[in-house]
């Protein structure tokens, strides 16, 4: 199964500023890393794409939390899903998370 999402930055860059805001759809872990760059927007954006990439690739956009999955990165950069995958009988789940300036993106692969 596959999902993708794209989504434009500036339609997140509020978000991204409101840490009330984030931690209804981001982890503990995932608001420390963005808090790593000064204009976290890009990744805001991209994890959010990522999640609803991987909600679409599972077929239950409403039936999963934002909060039930989390995004983190191999020592390499490559991004990770974290998901009780025995809820979802699944083995593996890829994602690619890309953004330019104006726009983010992810696509997710469910084995």
């Amino acid at each position: 199964m596959i999902g993708i999402d794209v989504l434009e930055i500036k339609r997140i860059k509020n978000l991204a500023k409101d840490e009330k805001k984030l931690n209804k759809i981001f982890t503990k872990n995932e608001i420390e890393y963005f808090k790593k760059y000064k204009d976290n927007a890009e990744r805001v954006c991209g994890f959010y794409c990522a999640k609803e990439a991987i909600k679409k690739a599972l077929c239950c956009p409403n039936n999963l939390s934002f909060l039930d999955i989390e995004i983190t990165h191999e020592q390499n950069g490559k991004p990770v899903v974290n998901i009780d995958k025995k809820l979802y009988n699944i083995n593996n789940i890829e994602i690619s998370i890309s953004h330019s300036k104006t726009v983010a993106v992810a696509i997710c692969l469910v084995n």
